[in-house]
């Protein structure tokens, strides 16, 4: 419907590529056999919710319905946003350019606290009323997500709240909704309302019962997501492993809001990475967990990929002190050097069992001798700052850890974040540390550290002010949020665009003191998210809350029930395999290769959509390419391998040709052929194809190019005095792609469209 926006983009928008869809395994739907038209939004810019996972699984669950189509659609940049006012027009979803205001169901999935201001404007940026009671039809707007544990602050914005896993019960939802679409709203809403899971702010309120997927192994996993074409914030594969954690950490609210602890069997984690890397070509996966380190097959996990897929390194989330095996750090080292990121988050082993954060030092000595041996130089640490009990001395064991690391030939990047107390844990009664205070412990730590060359990174205290007083916050931040969309609030993520200011003015005018937002409240008095049932009962948050205030650690569930509350034993019943033996010596970080390889060239185009794709997204596309249809790529380097290529000089974004080449060293069993181009192209987004190859470098193709510039009459005008004119076309004969040695960069923004022909077949114009 709104196509035409994608040829008229102004070049000054950055990373256009953001907004064209057409990426590799992109599913499109023929409306004729669509019932129901669902837009998946993710309330933050592209590259970050691309990054996602929930987003790819509920995009393929719900596109795995007959009759269903399910789109995308991501925040804007403030430069697209502003484009879309001037030229009124509203924000889209990627796969069909289809304003947000004409599908049926519009879902966002809200996993920050800062996010909810992007959601309000991209409904405003859709001309969709910001609260429920005021839409009168379609589409439906669905909230789901993390967030939603407490979604009493901007439970008005939304029709409809999934509490918890949503996989099962959106089938349900769906399902319903397909069959009984044209109906009145009302009681379209009122009837999914009385689905276990599903709450809806328009009715009354009821307890609500927090979802979660029993049997994750047989549970939907994507693995065949698509592939960003603007690139994201982690370029992998997302492998989940496992979903919740048995660790009981007393302030983590993923910890507690994902129970209980279940596990994918290693045979279907083999499956979905044999499917996933064949269908993305991505060179990097991740095995996604709250603590990877705890899953009982990860040895097995991370050795098959090892065997099975050369050249491809694996990531682990964030890591529990400790929990790594020798083996398994070992056979990470011998794939390819990836970051490893250590969740400390106290110091002291006084201020450890009050958080219930247990570390094994012994184990965590022998981790760091194996880091050490395996070539590791650099390890990122969080730390936690702000906790009621917390001393001096908590803070000065921090330097004692970092002499440990340092002792083993390892630097430390330190992350220090301030505790924000949060819904349904042990710690939602606690205050949150005050401003100054922070303050003068990041301070002390800074003072501390500042001879033991530690880079030190902090999250500024009103930012977690902020999202401390959301999390636990009930109706009355309706009104600020409202007000904060009225101030034209957005992207808050992004440091540039968090404006303190503006949420202290709202708070001063309704005369709310937003410290007493922060303080704690006593056991016995209600609070305004109980009546979500986690399924975790509040007299076992209590008894961990007074475990807290006397220092006593609660075993893990692997080991050890804790009678939460949640019958979940069955799932506990695991040991943890690999790792039996220290197999130090030898370490052989990359193994040499011993296939041949020879030189190949590609000749391939980018028209359409793709001439916004910028030269390095255009790069990793066609690496991805290639690996996914089986062509072996050399590479140089050890601990970061990196693939042999050459490619022409960069084309400007927004600029078409139809003669680019890349090079690539390719092993010599990769079968290069027609058949293998075309397969190629498969995965390649709408608009960019390959159209020849050759077995010798670009250097060897000897041809002399024209560019071809199809422009606006203005233009033309301006320029007639520079160049040769013919109707509305202008010919320049050119040795090199480079568009600055005929015209200036300011002129060659108006440039509409451009296309490279080979010269003898323009000459006659010349």
């Amino acid at each position: 419907m709104h196509f035409f926006i994608m040829k008229t983009l102004p070049r000054d928008i950055i990373k256009p590529a953001r907004y064209i869809g057409s990426e590799p395994n992109t599913i499109i739907k023929d409306l004729k056999d669509v019932r129901v038209r669902f837009a998946l939004c993710y309330p933050d810019i592209y590259e970050v919710g691309m990054s996602y996972y929930g987003l790819f699984l509920l995009y393929e669950l719900i596109n795995n319905i007959d009759g269903i189509w399910c789109e995308r659609c991501f925040a804007p940049w403030t430069d697209m946003e502003d484009y879309l006012r001037k030229h009124n027009i509203p924000l889209f979803t990627l796969e069909s350019t289809t304003p947000l205001n004409l599908m049926d169901m519009v879902g966002f999935s809200l996993t920050y606290e800062l996010n909810i201001t992007n959601v309000l404007n991209m409904l405003k940026l859709s001309n969709i009323p910001l609260k429920a009671t005021d839409r009168k039809g379609l589409p439906l707007i669905i909230a789901g997500g993390a967030l939603m544990l407490n979604p009493l602050p901007f439970e008005d914005f939304f029709d409809l709240i999934v509490i918890g896993e949503a996989e099962e019960v959106l089938i349900d939802i769906l399902a319903f909704f397909k069959e009984i679409k044209g109906a009145d709203k009302r009681v379209i809403v009122e009837e999914i309302s009385k689905m276990e899971g599903v709450y809806s702010p328009l009715f009354e309120k009821r307890p609500v019962k927090r979802l979660y997927i029993k049997d994750l192994d047989n549970s939907i996993h994507p693995v065949k997501p698509p592939i960003p074409v603007a690139g994201s914030i982690h370029n992998r594969l997302n492998v989940e492993i496992s979903r919740g954690c048995g660790n009981g950490c007393r302030f983590c609210m993923a910890g507690f809001g994902y129970r209980p602890y279940r596990e994918r069997s290693i045979e279907r984690i083999k499956e979905i990475i044999d499917y996933g890397l064949k269908n993305t070509g991505y060179e990097e996966i991740s095995f996604l967990s709250l603590s990877s380190g705890d899953y009982s097959h990860l040895y097995e996990a991370i050795a098959y990929v090892k065997e099975a897929h050369k050249n491809t390194s694996v990531s682990l989330p964030s890591l529990k002190i400790g929990s790594l095996s020798e083996e398994e750090i070992i056979t990470i080292a011998n794939i390819a050097r990836t970051g490893f990121t250590f969740a400390l988050e106290a110091s002291s082993e006084t201020l450890r069992r009050r958080l219930n954060k247990n570390i094994d030092l012994e184990k965590f000595l022998s981790q760091l001798h194996v880091l050490k041996k395996c070539g590791w130089r650099n390890i990122k640490l969080y730390l936690m700052i702000g906790f009621p009990w917390e001393k001096e001395d908590d803070l000065r064991t921090i330097k004692d850890f970092i002499k440990v690391f340092k002792g083993h030939g390892i630097n430390i990047n330190l992350a220090i974040s301030p505790f924000v107390p949060k819904p349904h844990t042990p710690f939602q009664w606690l205050d949150m540390d005050e401003e100054k205070s922070i303050n003068e412990k990041i301070d002390f730590i800074k003072k501390l550290l500042k001879k033991e060359g530690v880079k030190i990174k902090y999250r500024d205290i009103k930012v977690s002010q902020i999202e401390g007083i959301i999390s636990r916050g009930d109706k009355r931040l309706t009104n600020l949020f409202e007000y904060l969309s009225e101030k034209h609030v957005r992207l808050e993520a992004w440091s540039e665009y968090f404006d303190f200011e503006k949420y202290r003015q709202w708070f001063e005018k309704e005369n709310i003191d937003m410290e007493m937002l922060l303080k704690g409240k006593d056991h016995d008095i209600p609070l305004p998210w109980d009546f979500i049932d986690t399924g975790i009962d509040n007299s076992f948050l209590i008894k961990e809350f007074m475990h807290a205030e006397k220092g006593i650690y609660t075993e893990n569930c692997y080991s050890h029930c804790a009678s939460c509350g949640l019958a979940c034993k069955k799932y506990f019943d695991k040991e943890k395999t690999g790792g039996k033996e220290l197999l130090i010596e030898p370490i052989h970080i990359m193994p040499e290769v011993s296939e041949t390889f020879i030189r190949v060239s590609f000749r391939y185009g980018k028209f359409g959509r793709a001439k916004y794709i910028g030269h390095l997204d255009t790069m990793n596309i066609l690496l991805r390419a290639f690996k996914a249809c089986g062509i072996t790529i050399k590479t140089h380097g050890k601990f970061h391998p990196l693939p042999n290529i050459t490619m022409s000089e960069a084309l400007p974004v927004g600029v078409e040709s139809a003669y680019e080449f890349i090079e690539i060293e390719a092993g010599i069993n990769s079968i290069i052929d027609r058949a293998l181009i075309k397969k190629i192209n498969k995965m390649l987004p709408g608009g960019m194809k390959i159209y020849e190859y050759y077995n010798t470098t670009i250097k060897n193709i000897k041809s002399e190019f024209a560019y071809l510039l199809i422009c606006d009459e203005d233009f033309i005008n301006e320029e007639v005095k520079r160049l040769f004119k013919r109707n509305n076309i202008i010919f320049c004969y050119l040795k090199t792609n480079r568009i600055k040695d005929f015209l200036k960069y300011d002129t060659i923004k108006r440039i509409i469209k451009l296309q490279l022909r080979r010269i003898n077949a323009l000459r006659t114009h010349n």
